[in-house]
């Protein structure tokens, strides 16, 4: 996978002044909150595991495995921000960013089939052929990126940032996999309103935090410097993590009756 000379010149100028990831605290905070979205995430995976285990339901199932494979995702993500950073390695980050795509594109389609089947089970299969197509492209484009290198694809400051046209590709096929599960939660918390309060603001809370997880994704796609917007995985795995396991106070805050 080709590497200019840029990358190699930055990383050997941080080294030299001993500027790693270590001494940028940009770097570190994004690090931890990766980290603090990574222990609620073990959470959200215990949490609906026990609820699978009663329930044996597919809805749950889907959503379990779509949490279980964001810890690859996280861990890969962590890597190669190190691998360029830190190790020098950007070959092997390269690799981890195209390995990183199959469980990060599982995880959009299992949430949003998630959302589909709890609120139009009918439609679920459309949905998937939609989703399915979607992911090809995105994962055939940005990997294509990745293996011609400049001008389709470099590395500013640890980063990898994407060529405009390659941006706007991914920016078409990210966007219906946020707008699908956000909307159906929202609409689905409108429609049982008045006969089912609790399960519609449990639902509005859903949506909010695939809506936070959906702008720390596009966002990020869009531009580097927007970088900082990773941060809202943090609360967007808190709110999985309450909606999921239904603390006491959670219940009482919206409602819920058992």
């Amino acid at each position: 996978m080709p590497v200019t000379w840029e990358y190699y010149f930055q990383f050997v100028s941080n080294k030299l002044f001993g500027l790693s990831i270590f001494e940028q605290p940009f770097e570190l905070i994004l690090l931890g909150a990766l980290l603090i979205a990574l222990v609620f995430l073990l959470g959200i995976i215990y949490e609906l595991y026990k609820d699978y285990k009663k329930t044996k339901t597919i809805e749950t199932l889907l959503f379990l495995l779509g949490m279980i494979t964001l810890i690859p995702a996280n861990i890969f993500g962590i890597v190669y921000s190190l691998c360029y950073s830190t190790f020098g390695l950007p070959e092997l980050a390269e690799f981890l960013i195209i390995f990183n795509l199959f469980p990060m594109q599982f995880t959009y389609l299992c949430v949003n089939l998630f959302a589909i089947r709890m609120t139009f089970p009918k439609r679920y299969k459309i949905i998937l052929v939609i989703l399915l197509i979607l992911s090809v492209i995105l994962i055939g484009t940005m990997t294509w990126a990745i293996l011609n290198g400049s001008p389709y694809f470099s590395i500013v400051n640890f980063a990898p940032v994407y060529s405009l046209d390659i941006q706007i590709i991914r920016f078409i096929c990210l966007i219906p996999v946020a707008v699908i599960p956000i909307s159906v939660f929202y609409y689905y918390a409108t429609k049982v309103r008045e006969e089912n309060r609790a399960t519609s603001n449990r639902s509005i809370w859903l949506g909010t935090g695939i809506l936070c997880f959906a702008l720390a994704v596009i966002v990020t796609s869009v531009a580097t410097e927007f970088r900082m917007f990773q941060m809202l995985y943090v609360p967007a795995a808190i709110i999985f993590y309450v909606c999921f396991s239904m603390p006491e106070w959670f219940k009482r805050r919206i409602g819920w009756t058992e």
